[in-house]
């Protein structure tokens, strides 16, 4: 799957790259939001590692949440990892698999690495295109030989040896 992913994410890009090199354009914010499977890869690492991995409010008033009371001044801790590797809400939730969002509505209260409702991120937008950015560059730019690592889960996801990698530009 990863190989697979990997293929069809440079392809993506090489072409993109390919066209506005022939045409001698440059690139623009449309044409990084076009790369559907690099917004699908993006989503993907969104899932299974975001960067915030929750968010506490305050129950302003006594609340019940499936049988359970939440007192009113009490603070309740929304721990996004929980829902994104839900077994019931995504098939095989630990894989890496950005092919699922080909089919997956992102706009679920089951997606929310940039919060949700009246607390949406504004960057949102900003932070796909500034990765779209960087990895159609990685991709398209240069090669990359990464160490063997271990992912850690909790309490953020982060590699154990901190993501040993050597990076070479193309020729």
């Amino acid at each position: 799957m990863i190989g697979d992913t990997f293929w069809r994410f440079q392809e993506e890009n090489m072409e993109l790259k390919m066209r506005k090199t022939d045409l001698g354009e440059t690139l623009q914010w449309t044409d990084y939001m076009s790369l559907s499977f690099t917004q699908h890869v993006i989503t993907e690492t969104l899932r299974v590692g975001n960067i915030i991995s929750g968010i506490m409010r305050k129950a302003v008033r006594d609340v019940e949440v499936k049988g359970h009371l939440i007192p009113k001044g009490w603070r309740v801790f929304m721990y996004f990892r929980s829902v994104h590797l839900d077994d019931m809400l995504y098939e095989d939730p630990c894989k890496f698999n950005p092919w699922r969002w080909k089919e997956k509505d992102m706009s679920t209260s089951s997606f929310t690495p940039f919060g949700g409702g009246l607390r949406l991120c504004p960057g949102l937008d900003l932070a796909r295109l500034e990765a779209s950015i960087f990895l159609h560059h990685l991709v398209t730019s240069f090669r990359w030989v990464a160490e063997e690592d271990h992912i850690v889960n909790f309490p953020t996801v982060r590699l154990k040896g901190g993501m040993p990698i050597r990076v070479t530009a193309k020729d």
